[in-house]
């Protein structure tokens, strides 16, 4: 897996260390000179360090003062003889003493700046969005800096094409295509799972999402699914803005927080039943519209996110939008993405299907009542779909299973 954190989120601004805030500072004072610092950086006049050098010989060097001094390779002889009198002290002795000051005066503006640069994050903080379920997913992100999943290397790549035809043969055209492409992309050094946009339009049933759950699972990638129909907003694939009430981040950027792989599949099925939907403001917001963005090479590369409001690369995402019917689609995704005609299976892809998803699970003569079953409907133009057929399936497994009562 490929460490992909450095492109894909500006992430979590990071909390500044007291330590080492202080550290630099004092150094930067250092290097510029301790007063000309304090003078030039800290608005300090030259008046009140003689007053603050004055006030500490005055009142006996409190301890805070003596402490210093004692880092600073004053004796103990030296300091009592302060404390006892501050009278008759000589130039070059009282120069060591206002040195000393001076530093303390540096150390307090070092203090005062990093408490400047912790009230500056905790700004920021709230600016992304004042929600904690903001800083939530950031942080996550930030924490499992995702990765990019694929098989690791060709051979891993032919043998996950090998076993995807093999689970679905009726869909050679797909893995096919998927093949050339991964392949190119493994040439060039890019060795995980990462296809262009494609819409599998066919018939209810005829295994378009099953496929690319399967093409996930071998891959080695995540999956997530929504459907159109029931999500029309945009909200659901590019969430909302953090000041509402039931805001959330998008579909996809869930996907990556909750497993850390930046290359997740996104299927969202029955594309063409989704709306149209308009604002009262005449916004389109629909999720055709919010598709657009995180399809385009060259926005999904910078996608800026609403809920967040921060920039994230997106761009290794693999789209499957599947659909029914292609005169619903939205025709600017058509010119996004590469369309597949998906059909039912034939009678011998049909049966092998069958008989592979029963294979230790239900008895062969069983199965064979499946396949005559399904081949009979089939000729009738009844075809069962594939989901109701992996549920015959279970079902008959479950029977095999239950306990035979006397």
């Amino acid at each position: 897996m490929t460490h992909y954190l450095e492109d894909f989120t500006e992430l979590l601004p990071a909390a500044p260390d007291k330590e080492a805030t202080i550290a630099d500072y004092l150094k930067r004072a250092e290097d510029a000179g301790f007063e000309d610092f304090l003078l030039q950086d800290c608005g300090k006049t030259k008046r009140s360090i003689d007053e603050k050098v004055k006030y500490a010989t005055r009142t006996r060097l409190d301890t805070r003062v003596q402490d210093a001094m004692i880092a600073d390779g004053f004796t103990e002889a030296e300091i009592k003889r302060i404390t006892d009198s501050c009278e008759d002290i000589e130039p070059e002795f009282m120069d060591r003493i206002r040195a000393v000051i001076i530093k303390l005066e540096a150390t307090d503006c070092a203090e005062l700046h990093f408490h400047k640069k912790e009230r500056a994050h905790d700004k920021m903080l709230r600016e992304m969005g004042g929600k904690d379920a903001v800083v939530k997913i950031v942080k996550q992100l930030a924490s499992k800096k995702p990765v990019l999943a694929g098989p690791k290397d060709m051979h891993a790549l032919d043998e996950m094409i090998a076993e995807l035809h093999a689970s679905a043969p009726w869909l050679r055209e797909i893995s096919t295509w998927a093949h050339k492409t991964l392949r190119a992309q493994y040439d060039a050094g890019k060795t995980w799972l990462r296809l262009p946009p494609m819409i599998l339009l066919g018939p209810p049933g005829s295994g378009k999402s099953t496929y690319a759950r399967k093409l996930a699972t071998l891959s080695g990638t995540s999956v997530r699914a929504l459907d159109a129909a029931a999500s029309g907003a945009s909200f659901a694939i590019a969430g909302s803005d953090a000041t509402w009430s039931s805001a959330q981040a998008g579909i996809p950027l869930q996907e990556i927080a909750n497993t850390g792989i930046a290359n997740p599949i996104i299927i969202v099925d029955e594309i063409d039943k989704c709306g149209q939907a308009v604002t009262s403001g005449g916004t389109r917001v629909s999720l055709p519209d919010a598709l657009l963005g995180l399809l385009e090479p060259s926005s999904s590369h910078a996608w800026e996110c609403p809920f967040t409001r921060r920039s994230f690369n997106m761009s290794q995402i693999s789209w499957v939008l599947t659909a029914n019917d292609i005169d619903g689609i939205f025709p600017p995704l058509l010119d996004r993405c590469r369309v597949f005609h998906v059909e039912y299976p034939a009678p011998d892809d049909l049966a092998q299907l069958i008989r592979t998803q029963a294979s230790g699970r239900i008895f062969d003569e069983v199965a064979d009542l499946l396949v005559e079953r399904a081949l009979k409907a089939t000729s009738k133009g009844k075809q069962p779909t594939l989901r109701r057929l992996q549920q015959l399936i279970d079902e008959a497994a479950d029977v095999s299973k239950a306990p035979v009562l006397h």
